[in-house]
Protein backbone atom coordinates (compact mmCIF):
# COMPACT_ATOMS: atom_id res chain seq x y z
CA UNK A 1 0.00 0.00 0.00
CA UNK A 2 1.03 3.60 -0.49
CA UNK A 3 3.03 4.40 2.67
CA UNK A 4 2.95 8.13 1.94
CA UNK A 5 -0.85 8.13 1.93
CA UNK A 6 -0.92 6.03 5.11
CA UNK A 7 1.28 8.55 6.92
CA UNK A 8 -1.08 11.36 5.92
CA UNK A 9 -4.04 9.59 7.57
CA UNK A 10 -3.64 9.99 11.31
CA UNK A 11 -5.98 7.12 12.33
CA UNK A 12 -3.87 4.75 10.23
CA UNK A 13 -0.59 6.32 11.40
CA UNK A 14 -1.68 5.69 14.98
CA UNK A 15 -2.35 2.02 14.23
CA UNK A 16 0.95 1.56 12.36
CA UNK A 17 2.97 3.19 15.16
CA UNK A 18 1.09 1.29 17.85
CA UNK A 19 1.75 -2.03 16.12
CA UNK A 20 5.40 -1.12 15.62
CA UNK A 21 5.94 -0.17 19.26
CA UNK A 22 3.76 -2.92 20.69
CA UNK A 23 1.22 -0.61 22.39
CA UNK A 24 -2.49 0.11 21.94
CA UNK A 25 -3.55 3.47 20.50
CA UNK A 26 -7.18 4.64 20.74
CA UNK A 27 -8.72 7.67 19.03
CA UNK A 28 -11.83 9.27 20.50
CA UNK A 29 -13.29 11.20 23.40
CA UNK A 30 -12.01 14.62 24.47
CA UNK A 31 -8.70 13.86 26.19
CA UNK A 32 -5.17 12.75 25.40
CA UNK A 33 -3.85 10.41 28.10
CA UNK A 34 -2.14 7.12 28.81
CA UNK A 35 -2.92 4.57 31.51
CA UNK A 36 0.45 2.82 31.32
CA UNK A 37 -0.73 0.33 28.69
CA UNK A 38 -2.87 2.28 26.22
CA UNK A 39 -2.35 5.65 24.55
CA UNK A 40 -5.49 7.67 23.84
CA UNK A 41 -5.71 10.52 21.35
CA UNK A 42 -8.81 12.74 21.45
CA UNK A 43 -11.20 12.75 18.50
CA UNK A 44 -9.40 14.14 15.45
CA UNK A 45 -10.36 16.98 13.13
CA UNK A 46 -11.48 15.92 9.65
CA UNK A 47 -8.55 17.71 8.06
CA UNK A 48 -5.39 17.18 10.10
CA UNK A 49 -2.62 19.59 9.08
CA UNK A 50 1.05 18.62 9.27
CA UNK A 51 1.48 20.39 12.62
CA UNK A 52 -1.31 18.39 14.25
CA UNK A 53 -0.02 15.14 12.73
CA UNK A 54 3.47 15.96 14.06
CA UNK A 55 2.12 16.61 17.56
CA UNK A 56 0.06 13.41 17.55
CA UNK A 57 2.90 11.26 16.20
CA UNK A 58 5.28 12.80 18.72
CA UNK A 59 2.85 12.10 21.55
CA UNK A 60 2.51 8.46 20.47
CA UNK A 61 6.30 8.10 20.21
CA UNK A 62 6.86 9.80 23.58
CA UNK A 63 4.28 7.81 25.53
CA UNK A 64 5.25 4.56 23.80
CA UNK A 65 8.81 5.09 24.99
CA UNK A 66 7.54 5.36 28.59
CA UNK A 67 5.23 2.35 28.29
CA UNK A 68 8.06 0.24 26.91
CA UNK A 69 10.86 1.25 29.27
CA UNK A 70 9.77 3.21 32.37
CA UNK A 71 9.59 1.19 35.59
CA UNK A 72 6.41 2.65 37.08
CA UNK A 73 6.65 0.41 40.17
CA UNK A 74 10.08 1.86 40.99
CA UNK A 75 8.70 5.36 40.51
CA UNK A 76 5.78 4.73 42.84
CA UNK A 77 8.05 3.30 45.53
CA UNK A 78 10.40 6.30 45.30
CA UNK A 79 7.68 8.65 46.66
CA UNK A 80 9.26 11.71 45.03
CA UNK A 81 8.50 15.30 46.01
CA UNK A 82 6.94 17.48 43.27
CA UNK A 83 10.33 19.05 42.46
CA UNK A 84 12.08 15.67 42.36
CA UNK A 85 9.28 14.38 40.10
CA UNK A 86 9.66 17.37 37.78
CA UNK A 87 13.42 16.89 37.40
CA UNK A 88 12.95 13.12 37.10
CA UNK A 89 10.54 13.73 34.22
CA UNK A 90 13.14 15.79 32.35
CA UNK A 91 15.75 13.07 32.75
CA UNK A 92 13.46 10.08 32.16
CA UNK A 93 11.85 11.63 29.06
CA UNK A 94 15.30 11.99 27.48
CA UNK A 95 16.39 8.49 28.57
CA UNK A 96 13.41 6.53 27.24
CA UNK A 97 13.24 8.52 24.00
CA UNK A 98 16.92 7.83 23.36
CA UNK A 99 16.34 4.14 23.92
CA UNK A 100 13.36 4.07 21.55
CA UNK A 101 15.31 5.99 18.89
CA UNK A 102 18.07 3.37 18.97
CA UNK A 103 15.53 0.62 18.21
CA UNK A 104 13.42 2.72 15.79
CA UNK A 105 15.71 5.38 14.24
CA UNK A 106 12.82 6.94 12.33
CA UNK A 107 11.25 8.34 15.50
CA UNK A 108 14.36 10.40 16.31
CA UNK A 109 13.35 12.98 13.71
CA UNK A 110 9.86 13.13 15.26
CA UNK A 111 11.38 13.85 18.67
CA UNK A 112 13.70 16.55 17.35
CA UNK A 113 10.84 18.34 15.57
CA UNK A 114 8.67 18.06 18.66
CA UNK A 115 11.32 19.39 21.08
CA UNK A 116 12.09 22.38 18.85
CA UNK A 117 8.39 23.10 18.37
CA UNK A 118 7.62 23.04 22.10
CA UNK A 119 10.75 24.36 23.83
CA UNK A 120 12.62 26.54 21.35
CA UNK A 121 12.29 30.27 22.11
CA UNK A 122 14.07 33.41 21.02
CA UNK A 123 13.93 35.31 24.31
CA UNK A 124 14.17 34.34 27.97
CA UNK A 125 12.31 36.20 30.73
CA UNK A 126 15.13 37.33 33.02
CA UNK A 127 12.57 38.15 35.72
CA UNK A 128 11.42 34.54 36.07
CA UNK A 129 11.59 33.26 39.68
CA UNK A 130 13.82 30.24 40.41
CA UNK A 131 10.70 28.10 40.89
CA UNK A 132 10.27 28.35 37.11
CA UNK A 133 13.76 29.19 35.90
CA UNK A 134 15.88 26.42 37.42
CA UNK A 135 13.65 23.43 36.42
CA UNK A 136 13.26 24.94 32.94
CA UNK A 137 17.04 25.37 32.61
CA UNK A 138 17.59 21.73 33.66
CA UNK A 139 15.06 20.59 31.04
CA UNK A 140 16.68 22.72 28.29
CA UNK A 141 20.13 21.46 29.29
CA UNK A 142 19.03 17.84 28.90
CA UNK A 143 17.16 18.46 25.65
CA UNK A 144 20.01 20.47 24.10
CA UNK A 145 22.14 17.31 24.04
CA UNK A 146 20.18 16.20 20.98
CA UNK A 147 18.73 19.51 19.77
CA UNK A 148 21.46 22.20 19.64
CA UNK A 149 18.85 24.84 18.75
CA UNK A 150 18.02 24.96 22.47
CA UNK A 151 21.59 25.95 23.46
CA UNK A 152 20.82 29.68 23.11
CA UNK A 153 17.95 29.91 25.60
CA UNK A 154 19.69 27.39 27.87
CA UNK A 155 22.83 29.58 28.04
CA UNK A 156 20.75 32.69 28.73
CA UNK A 157 18.98 31.01 31.63
CA UNK A 158 22.26 29.63 32.98
CA UNK A 159 23.74 33.15 33.03
CA UNK A 160 20.78 34.45 35.04
CA UNK A 161 21.00 31.56 37.55
CA UNK A 162 24.76 32.02 37.91
CA UNK A 163 24.26 35.71 38.77
CA UNK A 164 21.80 34.81 41.53
CA UNK A 165 23.46 31.60 42.78
CA UNK A 166 27.17 31.67 41.91
CA UNK A 167 28.56 28.19 41.30
CA UNK A 168 25.20 26.39 41.39
CA UNK A 169 24.90 25.78 37.61
CA UNK A 170 28.36 24.21 37.56
CA UNK A 171 27.44 21.78 40.34
CA UNK A 172 24.19 20.77 38.61
CA UNK A 173 25.95 20.44 35.25
CA UNK A 174 28.35 17.94 36.82
CA UNK A 175 25.37 15.75 37.80
CA UNK A 176 23.78 16.15 34.35
CA UNK A 177 26.97 14.96 32.68
CA UNK A 178 26.77 11.83 34.83
CA UNK A 179 23.19 11.42 33.65
CA UNK A 180 24.24 11.68 30.01
CA UNK A 181 27.00 9.07 30.47
CA UNK A 182 25.56 6.64 32.99
CA UNK A 183 21.76 6.86 33.32
CA UNK A 184 20.24 3.69 31.83
CA UNK A 185 17.33 2.79 34.13
CA UNK A 186 14.34 4.44 35.79
CA UNK A 187 15.92 3.87 39.21
CA UNK A 188 19.01 5.77 38.12
CA UNK A 189 16.84 8.64 36.81
CA UNK A 190 15.27 8.79 40.26
CA UNK A 191 18.69 8.78 41.92
CA UNK A 192 20.00 11.67 39.81
CA UNK A 193 16.82 13.72 40.34
CA UNK A 194 17.24 13.37 44.11
CA UNK A 195 20.92 14.26 43.80
CA UNK A 196 20.09 17.55 42.04
CA UNK A 197 17.48 18.47 44.65
CA UNK A 198 20.04 17.68 47.36
CA UNK A 199 22.38 20.24 45.72
CA UNK A 200 19.62 22.86 45.90
CA UNK A 201 19.07 22.10 49.59
CA UNK A 202 22.81 22.35 50.19
CA UNK A 203 22.79 25.78 48.53
CA UNK A 204 20.11 26.95 50.98
CA UNK A 205 22.11 25.64 53.95
CA UNK A 206 25.25 27.44 52.76
CA UNK A 207 23.31 30.69 52.53
CA UNK A 208 22.03 30.15 56.07
CA UNK A 209 25.58 29.67 57.40
CA UNK A 210 26.91 32.71 55.57
CA UNK A 211 24.16 34.89 57.07
CA UNK A 212 24.48 33.63 60.71
CA UNK A 213 24.54 36.36 63.52
CA UNK A 214 27.88 37.91 64.54
CA UNK A 215 29.60 36.47 67.62
CA UNK A 216 28.69 38.17 70.90
CA UNK A 217 31.42 40.03 72.98
CA UNK A 218 31.82 39.15 76.67
CA UNK A 219 33.59 40.72 79.68
CA UNK A 220 32.74 44.33 78.94
CA UNK A 221 33.12 46.72 81.97
CA UNK A 222 29.88 47.73 83.61
CA UNK A 223 30.67 51.39 83.27
CA UNK A 224 31.68 51.31 79.69
CA UNK A 225 29.68 53.45 77.36
CA UNK A 226 26.69 52.00 75.55
CA UNK A 227 27.42 51.21 71.95
CA UNK A 228 25.28 52.95 69.41
CA UNK A 229 22.94 50.67 67.50
CA UNK A 230 23.98 49.53 64.05
CA UNK A 231 22.46 50.98 60.90
CA UNK A 232 18.90 50.05 60.06
CA UNK A 233 18.88 47.44 57.25
CA UNK A 234 18.05 48.98 53.92
CA UNK A 235 15.75 47.49 51.32
CA UNK A 236 18.83 46.34 49.40
CA UNK A 237 20.01 44.38 52.43
CA UNK A 238 16.57 42.78 52.76
CA UNK A 239 16.76 41.75 49.15
CA UNK A 240 20.03 39.88 49.80
CA UNK A 241 17.93 37.30 51.59
CA UNK A 242 15.59 36.92 48.56
CA UNK A 243 17.59 34.28 46.60
CA UNK A 244 17.59 31.93 49.60
CA UNK A 245 13.85 32.43 50.12
CA UNK A 246 13.15 31.82 46.44
CA UNK A 247 15.24 28.64 46.50
CA UNK A 248 13.33 27.37 49.53
CA UNK A 249 10.08 28.05 47.67
CA UNK A 250 11.40 25.99 44.78
CA UNK A 251 12.34 23.07 47.00
CA UNK A 252 8.88 23.03 48.59
CA UNK A 253 6.93 23.94 45.44
CA UNK A 254 3.74 22.13 44.52
CA UNK A 255 3.34 20.40 41.17
CA UNK A 256 1.15 23.15 39.69
CA UNK A 257 3.83 25.76 40.48
CA UNK A 258 6.49 23.99 38.40
CA UNK A 259 6.95 23.93 34.61
CA UNK A 260 4.88 21.29 32.80
CA UNK A 261 6.51 18.15 31.41
CA UNK A 262 6.45 17.43 27.69
CA UNK A 263 3.67 14.83 28.01
CA UNK A 264 1.39 17.34 29.76
CA UNK A 265 2.12 20.04 27.18
CA UNK A 266 1.27 17.64 24.34
CA UNK A 267 -1.95 16.57 26.03
CA UNK A 268 -3.05 20.21 26.24
CA UNK A 269 -2.14 20.92 22.60
CA UNK A 270 -4.02 17.87 21.31
CA UNK A 271 -7.10 18.46 23.47
CA UNK A 272 -7.20 22.09 22.31
CA UNK A 273 -7.15 21.06 18.63
CA UNK A 274 -9.78 18.34 19.06
CA UNK A 275 -13.11 19.30 17.40
CA UNK A 276 -16.14 19.89 19.60
CA UNK A 277 -18.88 19.22 17.04
CA UNK A 278 -19.99 15.60 16.76
CA UNK A 279 -20.21 15.81 12.95
CA UNK A 280 -16.72 17.30 12.57
CA UNK A 281 -14.64 14.66 14.31
CA UNK A 282 -12.98 11.39 13.45
CA UNK A 283 -13.14 8.59 16.03
CA UNK A 284 -12.00 4.99 15.77
CA UNK A 285 -13.84 2.16 17.49
CA UNK A 286 -12.16 0.10 20.19
CA UNK A 287 -12.57 -3.59 20.88
CA UNK A 288 -15.44 -4.28 23.26
CA UNK A 289 -17.61 -7.24 24.25
CA UNK A 290 -20.66 -8.80 22.65
CA UNK A 291 -22.15 -12.21 23.34
CA UNK A 292 -22.13 -14.73 20.49
CA UNK A 293 -23.52 -18.27 20.41
CA UNK A 294 -23.37 -21.14 17.92
CA UNK A 295 -25.81 -20.81 15.03
CA UNK A 296 -28.67 -23.27 14.63
CA UNK A 297 -28.37 -23.76 10.86
CA UNK A 298 -31.13 -26.40 10.76
CA UNK A 299 -33.77 -24.26 12.46
CA UNK A 300 -35.46 -23.23 9.23
CA UNK A 301 -35.72 -25.29 6.05
CA UNK A 302 -35.89 -22.16 3.89
CA UNK A 303 -32.97 -20.61 5.71
CA UNK A 304 -30.85 -23.74 5.44
CA UNK A 305 -31.69 -24.04 1.77
CA UNK A 306 -30.82 -20.40 1.11
CA UNK A 307 -27.45 -20.49 2.86
CA UNK A 308 -26.49 -23.80 1.22
CA UNK A 309 -27.37 -22.40 -2.19
CA UNK A 310 -25.22 -19.32 -1.51
CA UNK A 311 -22.20 -21.46 -0.67
CA UNK A 312 -22.69 -23.74 -3.66
CA UNK A 313 -23.27 -21.00 -6.22
CA UNK A 314 -20.45 -18.84 -4.94
CA UNK A 315 -17.89 -21.64 -4.94
CA UNK A 316 -18.99 -22.73 -8.43
CA UNK A 317 -18.74 -19.18 -9.78
CA UNK A 318 -15.36 -18.55 -8.22
CA UNK A 319 -14.04 -21.82 -9.60
CA UNK A 320 -15.09 -20.82 -13.12
CA UNK A 321 -13.50 -17.40 -12.68
CA UNK A 322 -10.22 -19.03 -11.76
CA UNK A 323 -10.15 -21.13 -14.91
CA UNK A 324 -8.58 -19.70 -18.04
CA UNK A 325 -9.38 -20.75 -21.60
CA UNK A 326 -8.37 -24.37 -22.16
CA UNK A 327 -5.53 -25.18 -24.53
CA UNK A 328 -4.30 -28.26 -26.42
CA UNK A 329 -1.69 -30.24 -24.57
CA UNK A 330 0.17 -33.55 -24.53
CA UNK A 331 -1.73 -34.52 -21.38
CA UNK A 332 -5.03 -33.77 -19.74
CA UNK A 333 -8.56 -34.70 -20.82
CA UNK A 334 -8.89 -36.33 -24.26
CA UNK A 335 -10.41 -33.95 -26.85
CA UNK A 336 -12.49 -35.84 -29.43
CA UNK A 337 -11.95 -33.05 -31.93
CA UNK A 338 -8.22 -33.78 -31.94
CA UNK A 339 -8.41 -37.53 -32.65
CA UNK A 340 -7.41 -37.03 -36.29
CA UNK A 341 -3.87 -36.29 -35.05
CA UNK A 342 -3.39 -40.00 -34.39
CA UNK A 343 -2.78 -40.46 -38.11
CA UNK A 344 0.15 -38.07 -38.07
CA UNK A 345 1.53 -39.21 -34.69
CA UNK A 346 0.83 -35.85 -33.06
CA UNK A 347 0.50 -36.39 -29.29
CA UNK A 348 -1.34 -33.07 -28.74
CA UNK A 349 -4.77 -34.65 -28.52
CA UNK A 350 -5.64 -33.56 -24.99
CA UNK A 351 -7.23 -30.45 -23.55
CA UNK A 352 -5.92 -28.86 -20.39
CA UNK A 353 -7.59 -25.97 -18.51
CA UNK A 354 -5.15 -23.43 -17.14
CA UNK A 355 -5.77 -21.84 -13.74
CA UNK A 356 -5.25 -18.22 -12.89
CA UNK A 357 -3.12 -17.33 -9.94
CA UNK A 358 -4.96 -17.19 -6.60
CA UNK A 359 -7.06 -14.17 -5.67
CA UNK A 360 -4.59 -12.94 -2.99
CA UNK A 361 -7.47 -11.03 -1.43
CA UNK A 362 -8.48 -10.07 2.10
CA UNK A 363 -12.24 -9.70 2.65
CA UNK A 364 -13.70 -8.22 5.81
CA UNK A 365 -17.44 -8.48 6.50
CA UNK A 366 -18.80 -5.76 8.79
CA UNK A 367 -22.16 -6.63 10.37
CA UNK A 368 -24.54 -4.02 11.75
CA UNK A 369 -26.01 -5.47 14.97
CA UNK A 370 -27.74 -2.28 16.14
CA UNK A 371 -31.22 -2.27 17.69
CA UNK A 372 -33.01 -1.71 14.38
CA UNK A 373 -31.68 -5.06 13.12
CA UNK A 374 -33.67 -7.01 15.71
CA UNK A 375 -36.14 -8.61 13.25
CA UNK A 376 -33.42 -9.28 10.66
CA UNK A 377 -30.61 -10.53 12.86
CA UNK A 378 -31.17 -14.27 12.41
CA UNK A 379 -31.02 -14.37 8.62
CA UNK A 380 -28.26 -11.76 8.46
CA UNK A 381 -25.94 -13.73 10.71
CA UNK A 382 -26.82 -17.03 8.99
CA UNK A 383 -26.07 -15.63 5.54
CA UNK A 384 -22.93 -13.92 6.79
CA UNK A 385 -21.71 -17.23 8.20
CA UNK A 386 -22.43 -18.95 4.89
CA UNK A 387 -20.54 -16.25 3.01
CA UNK A 388 -17.56 -16.42 5.37
CA UNK A 389 -17.54 -20.21 5.11
CA UNK A 390 -17.64 -20.10 1.31
CA UNK A 391 -14.94 -17.45 1.03
CA UNK A 392 -12.77 -19.17 3.61
CA UNK A 393 -12.70 -22.33 1.53
CA UNK A 394 -11.11 -20.51 -1.43
CA UNK A 395 -7.36 -20.52 -1.75
CA UNK A 396 -5.68 -17.14 -1.11
CA UNK A 397 -8.81 -15.49 0.30
CA UNK A 398 -8.29 -14.21 3.85
CA UNK A 399 -11.60 -13.65 5.66
CA UNK A 400 -12.40 -11.49 8.68
CA UNK A 401 -15.77 -10.69 10.30
CA UNK A 402 -16.58 -7.93 12.79
CA UNK A 403 -19.84 -6.91 14.46
CA UNK A 404 -20.80 -3.42 15.63
CA UNK A 405 -21.66 -2.01 18.10
CA UNK A 406 -20.34 -3.71 21.25
CA UNK A 407 -20.10 -2.87 24.93
CA UNK A 408 -17.11 -0.50 25.31
CA UNK A 409 -14.32 -1.30 27.77
CA UNK A 410 -13.65 0.72 30.89
CA UNK A 411 -10.58 2.89 30.36
CA UNK A 412 -8.73 3.76 33.55
CA UNK A 413 -7.89 7.43 33.99
CA UNK A 414 -10.32 8.88 31.44
CA UNK A 415 -13.26 10.97 32.65
CA UNK A 416 -14.95 11.42 29.26
CA UNK A 417 -14.42 8.19 27.38
CA UNK A 418 -17.09 7.99 24.70
CA UNK A 419 -15.57 5.80 21.99
CA UNK A 420 -17.92 3.21 20.40
CA UNK A 421 -16.78 -0.39 20.33
CA UNK A 422 -16.76 -3.32 17.90
CA UNK A 423 -16.43 -7.03 18.50
CA UNK A 424 -14.33 -9.26 16.21
CA UNK A 425 -16.20 -12.43 15.25
CA UNK A 426 -13.45 -13.93 13.09
CA UNK A 427 -9.97 -12.44 12.93
CA UNK A 428 -7.98 -12.57 9.71
CA UNK A 429 -6.07 -15.83 9.51
CA UNK A 430 -8.29 -17.59 12.06
CA UNK A 431 -10.42 -20.69 11.43
CA UNK A 432 -14.02 -20.09 10.36
CA UNK A 433 -16.33 -21.07 13.24
CA UNK A 434 -20.11 -20.93 13.69
CA UNK A 435 -20.41 -18.62 16.73
CA UNK A 436 -22.37 -15.95 14.85
CA UNK A 437 -25.68 -15.79 16.73
CA UNK A 438 -26.15 -12.54 18.67
CA UNK A 439 -28.89 -10.18 19.83
CA UNK A 440 -29.40 -6.78 18.20
CA UNK A 441 -28.72 -3.76 20.45
CA UNK A 442 -27.19 -0.29 20.49
CA UNK A 443 -26.62 2.49 17.95
CA UNK A 444 -24.94 2.47 14.52
CA UNK A 445 -21.28 3.61 14.80
CA UNK A 446 -20.51 2.63 11.21
CA UNK A 447 -17.75 5.17 10.62
CA UNK A 448 -15.88 4.25 13.80
CA UNK A 449 -16.18 0.56 12.87
CA UNK A 450 -14.84 1.14 9.33
CA UNK A 451 -11.82 3.05 10.70
CA UNK A 452 -11.10 0.13 13.04
CA UNK A 453 -11.30 -2.38 10.18
CA UNK A 454 -8.98 -0.22 8.06
CA UNK A 455 -6.45 -0.24 10.90
CA UNK A 456 -6.59 -4.03 11.10
CA UNK A 457 -6.28 -4.54 7.33
CA UNK A 458 -3.47 -2.08 6.54
CA UNK A 459 -0.73 -4.48 7.77
CA UNK A 460 -2.17 -7.46 5.82
CA UNK A 461 -0.01 -8.65 2.94
CA UNK A 462 -2.82 -9.37 0.47
CA UNK A 463 -2.66 -7.15 -2.61
CA UNK A 464 -6.44 -6.68 -2.74
CA UNK A 465 -8.51 -5.60 0.27
CA UNK A 466 -12.31 -5.56 0.35
CA UNK A 467 -14.78 -4.40 3.01
CA UNK A 468 -18.40 -5.61 2.77
CA UNK A 469 -20.89 -3.73 4.99
CA UNK A 470 -24.26 -5.24 6.01
CA UNK A 471 -26.55 -2.61 7.51
CA UNK A 472 -30.20 -1.56 7.63
CA UNK A 473 -29.79 2.03 8.77
CA UNK A 474 -27.90 5.28 8.54
CA UNK A 475 -24.69 5.70 10.53
CA UNK A 476 -24.69 7.78 13.70
CA UNK A 477 -22.27 10.27 12.13
CA UNK A 478 -22.35 10.30 8.35
CA UNK A 479 -19.30 12.57 7.99
CA UNK A 480 -17.06 10.16 9.90
CA UNK A 481 -18.32 7.25 7.76
CA UNK A 482 -17.75 9.08 4.47
CA UNK A 483 -14.27 10.19 5.58
CA UNK A 484 -13.31 6.61 6.49
CA UNK A 485 -14.52 5.26 3.14
CA UNK A 486 -12.78 8.04 1.19
CA UNK A 487 -9.49 7.46 2.99
CA UNK A 488 -9.82 3.73 2.42
CA UNK A 489 -10.46 4.19 -1.30
CA UNK A 490 -7.37 6.41 -1.62
CA UNK A 491 -5.35 3.51 -0.24
CA UNK A 492 -6.90 1.03 -2.69
CA UNK A 493 -9.57 -0.55 -0.47
CA UNK A 494 -12.81 -1.62 -2.18
CA UNK A 495 -16.15 -1.10 -0.43
CA UNK A 496 -19.42 -2.92 -1.05
CA UNK A 497 -22.67 -2.81 0.88
CA UNK A 498 -26.00 -4.51 1.36
CA UNK A 499 -28.88 -2.43 2.69
CA UNK A 500 -31.38 -4.55 4.61
CA UNK A 501 -34.94 -3.26 4.29
CA UNK A 502 -33.52 0.24 3.75
CA UNK A 503 -31.79 2.16 0.98
CA UNK A 504 -29.50 4.39 3.08
CA UNK A 505 -26.44 2.31 2.19
CA UNK A 506 -26.95 3.30 -1.46
CA UNK A 507 -26.32 6.96 -0.63
CA UNK A 508 -23.01 6.01 1.01
CA UNK A 509 -21.92 3.46 -1.64
CA UNK A 510 -24.02 4.45 -4.69
CA UNK A 511 -22.25 2.28 -7.26
CA UNK A 512 -21.30 -0.72 -5.18
CA UNK A 513 -24.27 -1.68 -3.04
CA UNK A 514 -27.63 -3.39 -3.23
CA UNK A 515 -30.73 -3.11 -1.11
CA UNK A 516 -33.25 -5.81 -0.28
CA UNK A 517 -36.84 -5.57 0.92
CA UNK A 518 -37.40 -9.02 2.38
CA UNK A 519 -35.34 -11.77 3.91
CA UNK A 520 -35.48 -14.09 0.91
CA UNK A 521 -33.46 -11.60 -1.16
CA UNK A 522 -30.47 -11.40 1.16
CA UNK A 523 -28.56 -14.50 0.04
CA UNK A 524 -29.00 -13.79 -3.72
CA UNK A 525 -27.91 -10.17 -3.18
CA UNK A 526 -24.77 -11.33 -1.41
CA UNK A 527 -24.08 -13.74 -4.25
CA UNK A 528 -24.43 -11.05 -6.91
CA UNK A 529 -22.10 -8.68 -5.09
CA UNK A 530 -19.41 -11.28 -4.48
CA UNK A 531 -19.67 -12.46 -8.09
CA UNK A 532 -19.04 -8.85 -9.19
CA UNK A 533 -16.15 -8.55 -6.74
CA UNK A 534 -14.26 -11.58 -7.95
CA UNK A 535 -15.08 -11.09 -11.61
CA UNK A 536 -12.76 -8.05 -11.38
CA UNK A 537 -9.83 -10.32 -10.54
CA UNK A 538 -7.21 -10.06 -13.26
Amino acid sequence: MNNKLIMQSLPLVAAVLGNKYGVKVNIGGTEAFTDGNTINLPALPMDCDQKFIGLARGYIDHESAHIRDTDFDALQKANLTPLEMNIWNSIEDWRVEEKLAVIFPGCRGNFHWLIKHIFCRSKVDDGSPPVKLIPDWILLSVRSWNVPDLSGPRNQEETIIESRYPGLPGKINSVLQEVRSNCVTTSESILYAKKIVALLKSEVNENNRSQSPRSKTFGKPKNSFKASPGPIPTSDQNQSDEPKTQLEKLIHAKADQLPKAMGEILQEHLAKESPTGAQDKVSVAVVGKRDFNILDTGNSHELSKSTTALKTRLQSTLQSILLKRSHISRKGRLDNRQLHKVAISDPRMFIKPEERQGFNTAVHILIDCSSSMRRRMALTTQSCYALAKALGSIKDVNVGVTAFPADPPKIHGCRNFEIPAVCPVIKHGARIHSRFHTRASGCTPMGEAIWWVLQQMVPLTESRKIILILSDGSPDYLSNTVEAINQGKKLGFEFYGIGIDARSIESILPNSSRSINNLSELAPAMFRIMKTVFSKNK
